[in-house]
């Protein structure tokens, strides 16, 4: 080959070479470190405030549809380098808020000190007069925000709460209950996305003219997904705020298990420690606390006897308006004049006392102890969500009076409203028993790095008495004490109970917690709804009808495509 054209290849190679390693830089800085040189470009424009929850992983609903980062609030922000003088800003700001101008001229001359861009004043700044005087002062922005949880209290028993990080550890707020406390690991800030945002030039300065921006860099946490359909517990808490002012609700899917919603209250305001601290009783998630079930055990007692062989629909009681043990001890059936002859199905419907105490009778401590433990009524165990059940459980004294008072769900037997749903639930899945499932993943980015996956199942109750049992609980709700709970054109099946608490109101009343418990359609079902109204008169007069109202607005949604 002539020397001129292998000096030509070498040129030609080495400016192939050349050009190869400018591609490949590009490829670099373009595509593998483009998100990161972009977000650092970004943090240079612009100076903002991150509240201290922002930069927090999100907890989801099943569909992937936000339950945190849905709250909006108005929030009050001095500008420093918009104000000629301070003092005077700081007077007017603080006429108007009924605070100190001393505190508020703090808060500006230190941040102008440090060069911030805004400095929250107040926040939330709820009446809208006050807005509107705050928005006229210079130097002073007053502007709606995004707030990790609503002041309404809506998702708040279920998503927790956060409190004030300690000084060991490295975030500024920490998960002090529900989800928020046990996914801290995965959903805490790992950056401190800014929510407010001003453009600066390349000094810090800002620039006029550009308006301010609302957003946030990307986060490092992970999110949770829930089992939760939004849909469905945003209508749920509509439904009980117009019924409900002390009580709970929850909606298990019958074939996985998993909870679709689960409603306590009252509720509280997360953000205005005064709506919580003064009564403590607003964040107790009654959904997932024991109560005396009442005559829903009643439900138990059956299938106890029918497994064993002690009950069958051919078998008939006597009841005269009590069950007397001796002389001195009596318990009375809620009919006080007797529901005369019945069967074994219309003592469920009826939910007659005498009845079922007779039944418990013939079942026997030991027997119903071992049922209950087989069929997992009392089983904690939630996927996704462990050790927030703690305080249920079964302890029945010897002697007929203690096992009658526990054949109707009173001393002894304390359940939650998600066991109470799941009983129910393996009555109607053919007696499959399934742990209840409340978070199915966690997510990062479109990734997921955990998943947990439902309960397979655990035969607890024969097919045969399930069978049954279904058909005794649809009589409860057409001819029984449950008719309020009636779906006219889809049907349901379901139990009332009215529980005694052992509390008294000051007039001397004793204080009664009511109950529906029940599945829908009648045919095929597919969910349970368990709904529990403390400081009600009866199952069916309470109760029942809030079931009622949450169904059909479930079956329009869902069953009438």
């Amino acid at each position: 080959m002539p020397l001129v054209k292998r000096r030509m290849l070498f040129v030609l190679s080495m400016l192939y070479l050349f050009l190869v390693i400018i591609a490949g830089r590009f490829f670099y800085f373009q595509v593998v470190q483009g998100p990161q040189l972009a977000h650092k470009a970004a943090n240079m424009r612009t100076r903002g405030f991150s509240f201290p929850e922002s930069g927090r992983g999100d907890i989801l609903d099943r569909y992937c549809r936000p339950l945190t980062g849905t709250g909006l609030s108005w929030a009050c922000f001095g500008m420093p380098d918009r104000i000629a003088d301070f003092r005077e800003i700081s007077c007017k700001v603080a006429e108007i808020l009924g605070t100190e101008p001393r505190i508020i001229e703090e808060s500006l001359r230190d941040a102008d000190k440090r060069r911030e861009s805004l400095v929250l004043l107040k926040f939330p700044v709820d009446d809208k007069k006050t807005r509107q005087e705050l928005a006229a002062v210079d130097g002073i922005l007053v502007v709606q925000v995004q707030r990790r949880y609503r002041e309404d209290g809506r998702f708040i028993h279920l998503l927790g709460s956060l409190s004030p990080a300690g000084p060991e550890e490295n975030a500024r707020v920490v998960g002090s209950s529900g989800i928020e406390l046990r996914y801290e690991d995965e959903l805490r800030a790992r950056s401190h996305p800014k929510q407010v945002l001003r453009v600066v030039d390349a000094l810090g300065n800002y620039i006029p003219g550009i308006p301010l921006k609302l957003a946030s860099n990307r986060k490092a946490a992970r999110d949770v997904v829930t089992t939760i359909d939004r849909t469905i517990q945003e209508m749920t808490e509509d439904i009980v705020d117009r019924h409900i002012n002390t009580g709970a609700v929850v909606i298990l899917d019958i074939a996985s298990r998993d909870i679709l919603a689960m409603v306590s209250r009252p509720a509280y305001n997360p953000y205005d420690p005064d709506s919580y601290t003064t009564n403590t009783g607003c964040q107790l998630n009654r959904t997932l606390s024991a109560f005396y079930p009442g005559s829903i055990f009643k439900i138990a007692v059956t299938a106890a006897a029918m497994e064993n062989g002690l009950l069958s629909s051919a078998d008939t009681f006597y009841c005269s308006g009590q069950f007397r043990f001796s002389e001195k001890t009596v318990i009375p059936c809620w009919k006080t004049s007797g529901h005369g002859e019945v069967s074994a199905s219309r003592a469920l419907a009826e939910s007659c006392n005498a009845a079922f105490i007779e039944i418990g009778l013939r079942v026997g401590r030991s027997r119903l102890l071992d049922f209950c433990k087989k069929a997992r009524l009392f089983d904690r165990e939630i996927i996704g969500y462990e050790k927030a059940q703690g305080d249920s459980h079964l302890q029945i004294d010897y002697g007929g009076p203690a096992l009658g008072n526990a054949s109707l769900g009173q001393k002894g037997v304390m359940m939650t409203p998600l066991q109470v749903a799941n009983m129910v639930a393996t009555v109607v899945d053919n007696g499959l028993y399934k742990r209840p499932r409340l978070v199915r993943e966690v997510r990062e980015g479109d990734q997921i790095v955990h998943l947990l996956p439902s309960d397979p199942g655990e035969q607890v109750i024969s097919p045969a008495t399930a069978r049954t049992l279904r058909e005794y609980l649809r009589l409860v709700t057409s001819t029984g004490t449950g008719r309020n709970a009636y779906i006219p054109g889809i049907g349901c099946g379901g139990k009332t109970a009215t529980s005694q608490t052992g509390q008294y109101t000051e007039s001397g009343e004793e204080i009664l917690d009511t109950w529906f418990v029940g599945y829908f359609p009648a045919e095929n079902p597919q969910w349970v709804i368990a709904v529990l109204v403390e400081h009600g008169q009866s199952g069916g007069r309470n109760a029942a009808p809030v079931f009622r109202e949450i169904a059909a607005s479930m079956a329009e949604i869902y069953l009438h495509k």
